[in-house]
């Protein structure tokens, strides 16, 4: 079964709210709560046509992810902003798609912690209060990471699987 043009309307919006979650974040190290307030919002389209367990159980997921956010966030290893996308992005997972989003997000942010590693990241904006010139690894393991970019990679990766089952 392929998604309604009103599930693929629904996509849209939660697509173009990841990349300008992601956008802002790189930029200035901040995700806006209205980016994951619209991606929560546009999930209400699919959810009135879907079984209210369904929606229960997305919520579930999306509550789960907060909490687990919500603790990374106290042991300062997540941003706050990075938590409500990903508490967002789960809602739209359920648990059908939770594993597979978690896995990719993972990926993702793997391969963003290695370029953050890298010589690359001289040529990324600077985090606000941190030195460009931070060159030792000891240095730039304290630097944040904008990881809303991995928490977007999953999230349009769950809208391309979610555009076809």
């Amino acid at each position: 079964m392929t998604a309604t043009a009103i599930d693929l309307l629904a996509l849209a919006i939660m697509a173009t709210a990841l990349l300008a979650a992601a956008w802002s974040d790189l930029r200035h190290y901040l995700i806006p709560n209205r980016y994951p307030a619209a991606i929560a919002a546009a999930y209400v389209i699919p959810a009135v046509h879907q079984p209210a367990s369904q929606s229960l159980w997305a919520l579930g997921i999306g509550l789960l992810f907060f909490g687990a956010g919500a603790a990374l966030f106290a042991a300062r290893a997540m941003g706050g902003g990075d938590v409500k996308l990903m508490a967002a992005v789960g809602i739209w997972a359920g648990p059908g798609f939770a594993l597979p989003l978690v896995e990719v997000i993972a990926f993702a942010g793997a391969v963003l912690a290695l370029i953050w590693l890298s010589p690359a990241r001289r040529l990324l904006p600077a985090a606000p209060g941190v030195s460009a010139a931070a060159d030792s690894l000891r240095q730039r393991l304290k630097e944040p990471v904008p990881y809303g970019i991995a928490i977007t990679a999953g999230g349009l990766y769950l809208a391309a699987l979610r555009a076809l089952a």
